[in-house]
């Protein structure tokens, strides 16, 4: 905390009474006594100023300039702003996380490290894998990430197993990824499990060795007693005949139209009631446009920069799968860029459940602020029976965009302008906080 006494001189010929308010970035973490000072012509009077930096983001460390209004009440014209500047002191704190912390493959596995800086200061942090022996690699992409005060950054972890199981059932390996932020000696350490299934189950081995017994017995049974095959058939023997000759022979009877060609009849050509419209739909209005089916999906697209769309990373169905941004319009995943919204009039709440991925909803991860997919109940959906950290609220801001406002921690989602992961953060007005939702209110 920091203190600054500020002198006050009443230079006219009346009382005035001074008002005095705090303006600048420190005005939301500082306050001033008395904030109203009544003197007499000639007269001083001092108010003492508070500065207290909160231990977080938003008050980033180094010089920051602040001022205080000093407003006359009986000449208002005559407002002053007195300039000043304080030093905030820098603090660092990191959180780190494996995402998801198992993760399952045959051959490869893919998982995140998730980095998000509490401090006031950029740091850095590097990434490096503990692999089990010779049993497993851990790479990390990028190797390092530099974060910003108050935001979040992630690396992709590639893990590959040193041989392929290919029969004997699943098997589990443990590792570590090392967190080190830049002038700390000690590292953070994540635990994870990499689970490797059999490239052939277990059953698949067990039922085709019973197969293989079976055909070597058939075989085997086949050859030592073949069946042999005889037939009692034999040739009729009949009294020859003369052919007829020359006159005696009748001649041939002509062939016999078949039942089917008699049965024949050409075909008429087919003509369409009221008026012979042979369009299809056309006569008697028995046809028209379908109407899309199922239930009404949205695009959701960020203020910030070129508009990132909101979706589900890679059209990706388990739970846990990251919300996030893509700049491109796309259906390479399928419906992963429409969303469902599903509104409570009770709690004027919604639900955002991904069409790419039914009976899903998006969740902000507990203790985090993470965005991600997580499965529920049919009936829960409909009813809004569901956790606050499932339900959001849509607001609409001053400039016409929308707040999507998690229920649970009165966050506001915020776009990361990747294509890694969405999150949300304290509300304020900036873009990145702002949404178009394609067709709402409906």
């Amino acid at each position: 905390m920091a203190k600054v006494r500020l002198r006050i001189r009443n230079t006219g010929d009346t009382v005035e009474e001074y008002r005095l308010h705090m303006v600048g970035a420190v005005a939301g973490w500082s306050r001033v006594q008395p904030d109203v000072l009544r003197l007499y012509p000639g007269a001083e009077g001092t108010a003492e100023i508070e500065i207290a930096p909160p231990r977080t983001s938003d008050a980033q460390a180094g010089p920051t300039p602040f001022g205080v209004r000093v407003q006359p009440r009986e000449a208002p014209e005559a407002v002053n702003v007195v300039e000043g500047q304080v030093t905030v002191g820098p603090f660092t704190e990191l959180r780190s996380e494996l995402v998801p912390s198992v993760v399952r493959g045959r051959m490869r596995a893919k998982a995140a490290i998730a980095v998000d800086n509490l401090g006031n200061q950029p740091l850095t942090a590097s990434f490096s894998g503990r692999e089990n022996g010779e049993e497993l690699e851990v790479v990390s992409e990028p190797g390092s990430v530099q974060v910003s005060p108050g935001r979040a950054a992630f690396a992709d972890l590639g893990i590959k197993p040193g041989a392929v199981s290919w029969i004997g059932g699943t098997r589990k390996h443990p590792f570590t990824v090392s967190v080190l932020r830049a002038g700390v000696p000690e590292p953070v350490e994540l635990r994870g499990t990499y689970v490797q299934p059999s490239v052939i189950p277990r059953w698949v081995a067990a039922v085709g060795s019973v197969v293989l017994a079976l055909a070597i017995a058939f075989a085997v049974v086949w050859f030592q007693h073949k069946p042999a095959f005889s037939t009692q058939a034999k040739e009729k023997v009949e009294q020859q005949k003369p052919l007829p000759q020359n006159d005696e022979m009748k001649p041939a009877p002509k062939p016999k139209p078949s039942e089917k060609e008699e049965e024949k009849e050409p075909e008429k050509p087919e003509t369409g009631g009221g008026g012979g419209d042979s369009k299809p739909g056309g006569g008697g209005g028995g046809g028209g446009e379908e109407k899309p089916k199922g239930p009404k999906t949205h695009t959701i697209r960020s203020v910030e920069g070129s508009g990132w769309y909101l979706e589900v990373v890679k059209g990706g169905q388990d739970d846990g799968t990251y919300v996030g941004q893509n700049p491109n319009l796309t259906d390479k995943f399928g419906k992963n860029q429409d969303w469902i919204l599903h509104h409570y009039p009770e709690s004027d709440t919604y639900a955002l459940e991904p069409a790419s991925a039914p009976g899903t909803v998006m969740d902000q991860k507990v203790n985090t602020n993470i965005v991600q997919i997580v499965h529920a109940a049919p009936e829960n959906i409909k009813t809004g029976r569901l956790g606050d950290n499932q339900k959001w609220k849509l607001e609409k801001r001053p400039d016409g965009k929308t707040r999507i406002v998690a229920v649970g921690s009165g966050e506001c989602l915020v776009d990361m302008q990747n294509d890694t992961s969405a999150v949300t953060w304290k509300c304020d007005d900036r873009n990145s906080m702002g949404w178009t939702i394609e067709g709402w209110p409906e």
